[in-house]
C-alpha cells in the first residue's frame, strides 16, 4: 500500500528534482520511483500506451483534449480508495507534484515539454492535478458514460472548471453541473464561464441541498438565469 498521508513534497523539493530531469531524444531520465510507486507508474505507462494507440498519436508534433480527457479517466480509475487514494488525498498538491516529478514525467513531457508549473511550480495549472480533478468533479457512473458526457468540451472547460479559484471540492454540485451542462449547446463557452461564474457568487449566500428541487433544481436555475430564463 502506497504511505499517500506522509508524502510531502514541497515546491522547493520538486524543483530541486525537476532541475536534474534531462530530455533525450527517446526518454525522460532520471525516471527511478520508489519501489512502492513502481507498480503504479507501470500501470500508468500501460494506460498512456494504450490511448496512444487507440488515437494513434505515436506520431503527433501535440496533444490535446482527447488525451487529456482519456487519460484523465485512466488515471482516475487508477487512483481510488483501493490502493488508499481519497478526494481528501488528491487535494494535496505535494502528491501531484510527487508523481509529476518523479513518478510519470515522461508523460507530462509528452503532454506539455519541461513547463515546471505544469509538473510543480503553480497549484492550478499542475497538470495530473487538474485532469483527475476534471473527471472527479464531472464523473457519471461510469468509465464510458462519462467520456460520452465530456467529450465534445475543449481544454478550455478544464481551465474554467478546475483552475478556477476558490472551486472547493463540492463533487455532487460540480457533477450535476456538468451534466446539465451537456444539454446546451454552447460553442464559444460562454454560457459555462457564466454558470460557474454565477454559482461562485450564489454560493456565498446560498446552500444548494436547500434550494428548491435540491442541488439539481439549484443548477437547473443557473443555466435557466445565464439563459436569461429567470
Amino acid at each position: 500500500m502506497i504511505n499517500w498521508e506522509n508524502n510531502n513534497y514541497s515546491v522547493a523539493n520538486a524543483e530541486k528534482d525537476f532541475s536534474k530531469i534531462e530530455i533525450l531524444t527517446d526518454e525522460v531520465n532520471p525516471i527511478n520511483p520508489p519501489e512502492s510507486m513502481r507498480e503504479l507508474r507501470n500501470q500508468m505507462i500501460e494506460a498512456r500506451d494504450r490511448i496512444f494507440e487507440d488515437l494513434n498519436l505515436d506520431g503527433a508534433n501535440k496533444l490535446g483534449y482527447e488525451f487529456d480527457l482519456k487519460y484523465g479517466i485512466a488515471i482516475y480509475s487508477l487512483l481510488n480508495e483501493a490502493i488508499g487514494f481519497t478526494n481528501r488525498i488528491a487535494a494535496k498538491d505535494d502528491i501531484w507534484r510527487y508523481l509529476s516529478v518523479n513518478v510519470i514525467p515522461d508523460v507530462v513531457h509528452a503532454r506539455w515539454g519541461k513547463h515546471e508549473d505544469r509538473y510543480f511550480r503553480n497549484s492550478r495549472r499542475i497538470w495530473l492535478k487538474t485532469i483527475w480533478w476534471y473527471v472527479a468533479l464531472s464523473w457519471h457512473n461510469n468509465a464510458e458514460e462519462t467520456y460520452q458526457l465530456l467529450k465534445n468540451n475543449t481544454t478550455d472547460t478544464i481551465m474554467n472548471l478546475v483552475e478556477r479559484p476558490g472551486i472547493g471540492y463540492h463533487i455532487e454540485l460540480y457533477r450535476e453541473i456538468m451534466l446539465q451542462y451537456n444539454d446546451h449547446e454552447d460553442n464559444d463557452r460562454n454560457l459555462f464561464r457564466s454558470v460557474l461564474k454565477l454559482n461562485t457568487a450564489r454560493l456565498a449566500v446560498v446552500t444548494p441541498e436547500l434550494s428548491e428541487g435540491g442541488i439539481k433544481g439549484y443548477v437547473n436555475n443557473l443555466f435557466a438565469t445565464a439563459l436569461g430564463k429567470e
